[in-house]
């Protein structure tokens, strides 16, 4: 199979969990720095976070904690794969992210060093958490139905309730996040169920991502970013909101209208599918993205390959099969 068109995929907020990456620092030790740094940058520290001492792992569902934590292990994986050549540059076709996920790609995309990252990442995380204490907001998945017939129920559940529901992640053809407003988003489940819709499942965020219920948070990551200076890029970013490889001028309003704009996971992979890609890798936790691959191939009759990152030995299987 061919090598040279690997698409590197980053996750998002909701991949977290307890103990995530830790058995890496045992044979990453040369990226003790990059946790170090993520500690200091929170004035806490992210290992006795991630690892639940003392019972600080509840603080992983929280989102600034969730996020730099993201940030950081996807950032420490990426660099072990390039720094010590396993992947090397030429191999790779496409990095993208999942919402969150952008700001891992664009990290090692060379938009940014590690340290603007995490600065840009606790900013945006921060943002969030605090509008979360002022909306309330919520989010579900809605597996098993197609997603025109999901956005026509939406549409009468508003011309019933006058009451906004969004759809914020397009994620696989059975696999649609909504998200609004909490009050909204529980009375929309309800009318979903009514209408034959069994399978909904409540995420663990807190907060309406992806919507216009973030335009706040979104205008100020915008300014934000006006006093950042970006970098020249060093591998194709690709942007699952904007559904486009983004120009570094563009990458400022990209990031800006993320948190308002629908996730496209479906469109992007079909058409890295579409462009003859048939590798995917999931570098930080979890193994999410790799799934939601996997079906879009299938549904798409496409034979890829999907590497994840989620333990030692899923990055031990990718490198075996670079050599």
């Amino acid at each position: 199979m061919d090598k040279n068109k690997i698409v590197l995929m980053y996750p998002g907020q909701g991949s977290q969990y307890a103990g995530m990456g830790l058995k890496y620092l045992d044979i990453l030790n040369e990226f003790n720095s990059y946790f170090n740094q993520a500690s200091e940058t929170l004035n806490e520290d992210l290992i006795e976070i991630i690892s639940g001492s003392d019972g600080k792992a509840v603080k992983l569902e929280n989102t600034l904690y969730s996020q730099i934590s993201i940030y950081t292990l996807s950032a420490i994986i990426s660099d072990h794969l390039i720094n010590h050549q396993f992947l090397k540059k030429d191999y790779i076709f496409a990095v993208t992210g999942h919402s969150l996920g952008d700001y891992s790609a664009l990290y090692l995309s060379g938009y940014y060093d590690f340290k603007q990252g995490l600065e840009l990442v606790k900013y945006r995380g921060t943002l969030m958490s605090k509008a979360n204490e002022k909306m309330d907001g919520m989010m579900a998945a809605v597996l098993g139905t197609d997603y025109k017939a999901l956005e026509e129920l939406l549409i009468n559940y508003k011309d019933k309730f006058k009451e906004e529901v969004y759809i914020a992640n397009y994620n696989d053809y059975g696999q649609i996040v909504i998200s609004g407003e909490r009050s909204n988003v529980e009375k929309a489940i309800d009318f979903l169920k009514e209408n034959g819709l069994r399978k909904i499942i409540p995420l663990k965020v807190k907060i309406a991502s992806h919507t216009p219920l973030m335009k706040d948070v979104s205008v100020k990551v915008g300014e934000y970013l006006d006093n950042i200076t970006l970098d020249n890029p060093v591998f194709n970013f690709y942007s699952s909101t904007s559904l486009s490889y983004p120009k570094k001028k563009e990458i400022r309003l990209v990031l800006e209208q993320q948190l308002i704009s629908q996730v496209n996971w479906v469109k992007s992979i079909e058409y890295f599918l579409k462009e003859g890609a048939n590798i995917f890798l999931e570098i930080g936790p979890g193994k999410v993205l790799s799934g939601l691959v996997k079906r879009i191939a299938e549904k798409n009759s496409k034979d890829v390959l999907i590497f994840n990152t989620d333990k030692i030995s899923d990055l031990n299987s990718f490198k075996d099969f670079l050599k």
